[in-house]
């Protein structure tokens, strides 16, 4: 039976969860409640307003100087980040944390990105690249002479040591939720001295994610089985627990493979059982044809009924400010009838 989108006991929505440390640490609970996710005895769904940028402007506004000291975050992975208050130099290797920073008002604090930042074009157009993801140019980087180095998780641990030793700190910025988006944008303003800035970002973010799930929940009413597809050869899929996973919940979708796994491998009999009745891609077209690309799997209803999305994958899977456009693309494709 499929998921209802309605009123219930629990919710799909932005509740204001009670946050115990004014200035939000990594650990405490999203700003986007864990009442988001579908009841299995009931699951109707229901929005509360967030009272999201007036609670985290109050506690913005009674954060003391020890707590929120510029030039100190607390990174995804839980570690405290010190760099120096005034001209620091940061040195990017994440696209979406890229984009957040240039988001934040920094330009001149950034010497180095990676070579896949490319948002926005003028102001990363001027930097120096310094390398991939998981390879990084090391001379670059020594020659940029960065106090800390913004990453993802998938920097291996060899050269994690070598920067270390180098007396350069590490941020991670890892999200796998929209609320948890949001909290990386805090402690980033917090690391490079932008608080008032990264709040100001962080609530406009949830205000309009706010408007567009709640124009879903007025006038639609049941949750649209879909599969986010990452690559077709072999098939990758987004699960749940992903940020793209949960920009899709937000837009009213139901996230299939119903899988612990956050990118799980499917073979073609797996996605015809599934049988989603919308298709995203988070990739672009191998062939240039989508049903060609997918013609062993053609019987499914997204390709049936040729409800199939390509968004910008820049937008839908980088953790970055831009997630709110795909976020309402995603709305509309799943849920025209609400707009």
């Amino acid at each position: 039976m499929p998921d209802a989108i309605g009123s219930s006991p629990r919710g799909l929505g932005l509740c204001c969860k009670t946050i115990p440390n004014p200035c939000f640490p990594a650990e405490a609970e999203g700003f986007f409640s864990k009442c988001g996710r579908d009841d299995k005895s009931d699951k109707r769904i229901r929005v509360k307003r967030s009272f999201f940028a007036t609670a985290l402007s109050y506690a913005f506004s009674i954060c003391t100087a020890a707590c929120c000291a510029a030039g100190t975050g607390t990174d995804s992975l839980g570690n405290r980040v010190l760099i120096p208050d005034t001209g620091a130099r940061i040195v990017s290797l994440s696209p979406g944390a890229t984009e957040v920073l240039f988001a934040l008002g920094l330009d001149e604090e950034i010497v180095g990105i990676s070579d896949f930042c490319n948002y926005p074009p003028g102001l990363t157009s001027t930097k120096q690249t310094m390398g991939g993801f998981s390879t990084p140019n090391m001379e670059r980087i020594k020659e940029g002479d960065p106090h800390v180095l913004v990453l993802t998780k998938s920097m291996p641990i060899e050269l994690k040591h070598q920067f270390e030793r180098l007396g350069i700190q590490l941020f991670v910025a890892e999200s796998k939720s929209f609320d948890g988006l949001l909290r990386v944008i805090v402690e980033l303003g917090k690391l490079t001295g932008k608080r008032n800035e990264a709040v100001a970002l962080a609530g406009r973010m949830e205000e309009e994610a706010g408007r567009i799930v709640e124009a879903v929940h007025t006038k639609s009413v049941v949750r649209v089985t879909t599969l986010i597809e990452i690559w077709s050869d072999p098939y990758y899929a987004a699960g749940k627990n992903t940020l793209p996973g949960d920009i899709v919940r937000l837009a009213g979708g139901r996230v299939v493979p119903d899988s612990s796994k956050e990118y799980p491998l499917l073979s073609e009999e797996a996605i015809i059982e599934i049988d989603p009745e919308a298709l995203i891609l988070g990739h672009a077209s191998l062939t240039g044809d989508i049903a060609a690309d997918h013609r062993n799997v053609s019987s499914i209803h997204a390709i049936r009924n040729n409800k199939v999305l390509v968004p910008d994958p820049d937008e839908f899977l980088r953790p970055g400010p831009r997630v709110i456009d795909a976020l309402e693309e995603i709305a509309r494709f799943l849920h025209p009838e609400a707009f």
